[in-house]
């Protein structure tokens, strides 16, 4: 791992990995021992979508760089034709990477984190569905100078991996407003063969380095996806993607074996799901990841008042945790279950590989075991 005393560049003309294997959600998996002692949530305050972060023309945002005349054809996404034109690619993106650890957050909850990125002075920050779990989630928020502050997840859209999270105050210790990333204007869209510029915690927080900066080119857009050559890995997770300019053009969401798989939620998601996400809704699943546990109900129950189970699949994740047809289900990952749409409910919001207390009542005697979220091979 690279330890480094002021943000890392990497430049990427073309193809760039760091030896990744599989497709899988960036941050899935990493340990920390953050401990849960948030209290409970505030209401949350009411929030409109973010749209052209713009006054008197000048771009708001810690991380907005204005742009030399002189770089618009490369800002376009053409190929730099002179050592000149490298050279002053080079600076724009070394000024964009010096102001993007400045909002670029670890996010840690329970046993697992991955990233974020500050979108607004308030404290609002966007990550990715699978690293915010699920809604009202207790979280630390890890700022660029190591300073550790309350936070708690929001809604997450899990058909396009989107998430939202927000610190719960809304000035910082000494009531100043939070820094946070230039926004696009509305309707900006991501151009394939534009550059661009990652930042994220790869392998977690680490203290005395800052965010990690991977520089690389788009490769394809679709409305719901971007599709980058950055080199991600996990801890990446929620990170932020921006442009020449410094203004948050996506958020990391999934990586695989070749480099040109490293996919991004585009902005236009967050902003066209943002009155739910903002509501704290959650819905959808994780495209190639819906987790599983491995059993049924036991229809000859009452489903809707109570959690018997009537099948275990072999070998399966509840199977391995020790569960058994006819166990009731009353607790599972602090939450109480009480209907198997309620334990469905529960087990959509995990990522696989998590590990989950369960509590069953066996034979009218609580059974406490623990279990490891599996994924489905089901497409």
């Amino acid at each position: 791992m690279l330890r480094l005393a002021k943000p890392f560049v990497l430049l990427c003309t073309g193809l760039l990995g760091l030896g990744l294997v599989g497709l899988a959600p960036l941050g899935a998996g990493l340990q920390v021992h953050a401990q849960d002692v948030l209290p409970e949530a505030p209401a949350k305050p009411r929030m409109s979508a973010p749209v052209d972060r713009t006054v008197d023309g000048e771009t708001k945002g810690a991380t907005y760089v204005s742009l030399d005349p002189g770089l618009n054809r490369l800002f376009s996404g053409e190929d730099p034709k002179s050592l000149t034109d490298l050279k002053a690619l080079q600076t724009q993106q070394s000024k964009v990477a010096a102001k993007i650890h400045q909002v670029t957050v670890n996010l840690q909850h329970g046993s697992t984190q991955g990233s974020g990125v500050l979108i607004n002075e308030d404290g609002y920050i966007l990550t990715a569905a699978h690293v915010a779990g699920k809604p009202k989630q207790k979280m630390w928020v890890v700022l660029h100078d190591g300073r550790r502050v309350e936070g708690v997840s929001m809604g997450v859209n899990r058909d396009t991996d989107a998430g939202l999270v927000r610190i719960l105050k809304t000035r910082d210790e000494n009531n100043q407003p939070w820094p946070h990333a230039a926004l696009p204007a509305v309707g900006e869209r991501v151009k394939t063969g534009q550059w661009c510029i990652a930042g994220g915690h790869p392998g977690g927080w680490v203290s005395d380095r800052p965010a990690v900066i991977r520089v690389g080119r788009i490769l394809a857009v679709t409305d719901s996806t971007v599709v980058s050559d950055c080199s991600l890995i996990g801890g990446d997770s929620g990170g932020p993607l921006f442009d020449l300019q410094g203004k948050l053009i996506g958020i990391h969401s999934r990586i695989g074996i070749d480099v040109d798989d490293n996919m991004h939620v585009p902005m236009n998601v967050y902003m066209e799901s943002w009155d739910r996400l903002a509501n704290s809704e959650a819905w959808g699943v994780l495209p190639g990841f819906r987790p599983i546990i491995g059993v049924t109900a036991d229809r000859q129950s009452d489903t809707k008042s109570e959690c018997i189970i009537g099948t275990v699949a072999p070998r399966g994740p509840a199977a391995k945790a020790g569960i058994v047809p006819g166990d009731r289900i009353v607790r599972f990952h602090n939450a109480e279950i009480t209907n198997f749409d309620r334990l469905k409910e529960e087990v959509d919001a995990m990522v696989p590989g998590e590990r989950v207390n369960v509590e069953v009542l066996r034979d009218g005697k609580k059974v406490n075991l623990k279990l490891i979220i599996g994924v489905s091979d089901e497409p």
